[in-house]
């Protein structure tokens, strides 16, 4: 239940909720706080950073660029729209999608730069590689665009209306984009003129994620938060190297560091795999608990959040634990800058580790 309605309100469990007053007075052993600024007023599923730089949209309609050491202001852009999902910054320039699913190109400044129309998946599947945005773009289905002028390069036309793209991964000169509906495809796809050189069918999985690893292309699968697989796949052929079954959690990019992959699943545990043969390293059970952010890594360490609001600092050889930290608001993704890893939250704070 709590997972349905994660995917129905995912900025919820980053909220200004505060813990109970009982809870609310908690011991700050593990870290500290850098900043606080309640005038940002932040949606945490916008927060990306880039640099040393926070980039957020805001409940009135801003979207900021600020410093995130000292929360100094780097430019304000007032919309006209809500901008809820993670922008994309490539090429010093960065991309807002709007609720009308309109793609905004911006400069480094905050500067306007050009507008192009684009599909619901396009809050899904934006990204960057090289000089170039891939996305989905209205009346074109999947596209390589031009960062200077919005200008579709080429194009693949969509299956449907109800089908959902994911985010590419890339590699070398092939794009891999996964298909999700009633089951899921995988495409392999030349990125110079968009031709597909190969494709896979997971008819019994409704929902596919891919991600590149030193060993292969790793595919998640999942179809009822139950039933998942993972893959490794052979990137030129698509063949498969190993694959197991497993509940991985599609909402949270797996990490990948050393050779080895740590994921969250939808049964509350914290999973390593080595990537050469999907050998299971360590098993991490969260108990009543159930990861809420993506895994970091850090200096040997993975860091996450929680459902509860619990910051999770775990050995990434081991999976022991080093400290568990609560917090009194919802922990957004853990940024790693230099040597320092940051901690924002749905307060409208940023916290450092001590």
């Amino acid at each position: 239940m709590k997972k349905i309605l994660f995917i129905l309100i995912p900025f919820v469990l980053f909220s200004c909720f505060e813990r109970t007053k009982k809870d609310k007075y908690i011991n700050n052993e593990f870290v500290k706080l850098l900043w606080s600024n309640e005038k940002f007023d932040w949606m945490p599923s916008s927060l990306i950073s880039y640099n040393n730089q926070l980039y957020f949209a805001d409940l009135k309609n801003n979207f900021y660029s600020i410093n995130i050491e000292n929360a100094k202001v780097n430019f304000n852009i007032k919309t006209d729209y809500n901008p809820i999902n993670k922008p994309l910054i490539q090429e010093h320039n960065l991309f807002l999608t709007e609720y009308g699913n309109d793609l905004n190109c911006f400069d480094k400044n905050g500067k306007f730069k050009w507008k192009i129309n684009g599909e619901i998946n396009l809050r899904n599947d934006l990204a960057g590689y090289n000089k170039s945005i891939y996305g989905s773009v209205k009346g074109n289905g999947f596209s390589k665009i031009d960062t200077t002028n919005g200008k579709v390069v080429w194009f693949l036309p969509k299956d449907s209306n109800i089908t959902e793209t994911n985010k590419p991964t890339f590699y070398k000169e092939i794009i891999y984009l996964g298909f999700s509906e009633l089951s899921s495809k995988l495409l392999a796809i030349n990125n110079d003129n968009g031709k597909i050189i190969w494709e896979r069918k997971y008819e019994n999985f409704k929902t596919i994620k891919q991600y590149k690893t030193e060993n292969g292309l790793l595919v998640l699968l999942d179809k009822n938060f139950k039933n998942g697989k993972i893959l490794m796949l052979n990137f030129e052929n698509g063949n498969e190297i190993w694959s197991k079954s497993l509940n991985p959690d599609l909402h949270y990019e797996p990490c990948i560091v050393n050779k080895n992959i740590i994921l969250s699943t939808y049964d509350n545990k914290i999973i390593s795999l080595a990537t050469e043969k999907g050998k299971t390293n360590w098993i991490f059970n969260i108990n009543k608990d159930q990861a809420a952010t993506e895994i970091v890594n850090h200096e040997k360490n993975i860091y996450f959040g929680t459902i509860n609001r619990d910051l999770y600092c775990i050995n990434s050889n081991n999976g022991k634990i080093n400290f568990i930290q609560p917090f009194n608001y919802g922990i957004v993704k853990p940024i790693v800058l230099e040597n320092k890893i940051y901690f924002p939250t749905g307060g409208n704070e940023v916290w450092v580790q001590k």
